[in-house]
């Protein structure tokens, strides 16, 4: 009898000895997809961040852009300055936060425009600015062309994108045919800043819509 229970007491803590290895693993592995899964929902809403502060510098640009007489020429520089350097830091959130390659050269391309047009805003010389700022914008303009989705069965969020980056497209085309020495030219570009505006709008829209 004093055998077997001595067997039975061996057994029965040989038992326990698994469950306690069995419940570490378990415990161990639940902080990790735990972990996996914030730090994916963190880059998600950076990301989303940096689209929203990329389409409020796309708003305050283009009011810059806009030939209105009650705002100084001072002042529209100033906010076409500021709307541009939210801009770059809006789409460099992005691109440091996408998944998908295309869309992080897309967003690089697109800050690098902004950054190019911030250099031809600061540019004392007319003729050199001019030209930093055209380039800029096609910098811009295939940034938004580069990140267009081009596969099926995409999903709505995916589609509304395209939606935004195609309209940033044409925003952008405007932006580059204006020639800002007419007064066609700056009423072609203020049109071009924000038909851009509202795509950057829409594509902060779709990273924000979850399906």
């Amino acid at each position: 009898m004093s055998s077997s229970k001595s067997k039975q007491k061996r057994y029965s803590d040989k038992l326990k000895k698994q469950n306690n290895i069995s419940n570490r693993t378990t415990n161990l592995s639940i902080p990790h997809n735990s972990n996996r899964s914030t730090g994916s929902s963190n880059a998600n809403t950076i990301a989303i961040i940096g689209g929203w502060v990329e389409a409020i510098g796309n708003i305050v640009a283009a009011i810059g852009d806009t030939p209105v007489k009650n705002i100084s020429e001072n002042i529209k520089t100033d906010l076409r300055l500021v709307g541009n350097v939210l801009q770059a830091v809006g789409s460099a959130l992005s691109a440091d936060n996408e998944l998908i390659f295309m869309d992080i050269v897309g967003d690089i391309l697109q800050s690098a425009g902004n950054v190019t047009v911030v250099l031809g805003i600061l540019d004392e010389n007319e003729q050199s600015s001019q030209r930093l700022e055209t380039i800029g914008n096609e910098l811009q303009l295939l940034g938004a062309g580069v990140s267009i989705n081009t596969q099926e069965n995409l999903t709505i969020s995916q589609s509304l994108d395209n939606v935004g980056n195609v309209v940033q497209v044409i925003g952008n085309g405007l932006q580059v045919y204006a020639n800002p020495d007419t007064e066609e030219g700056v009423l072609v570009n203020a049109i071009g800043s924000w038909t851009q505006a509202v795509g950057t709008v829409i594509s902060a829209l779709a990273a924000d819509y979850n399906d």
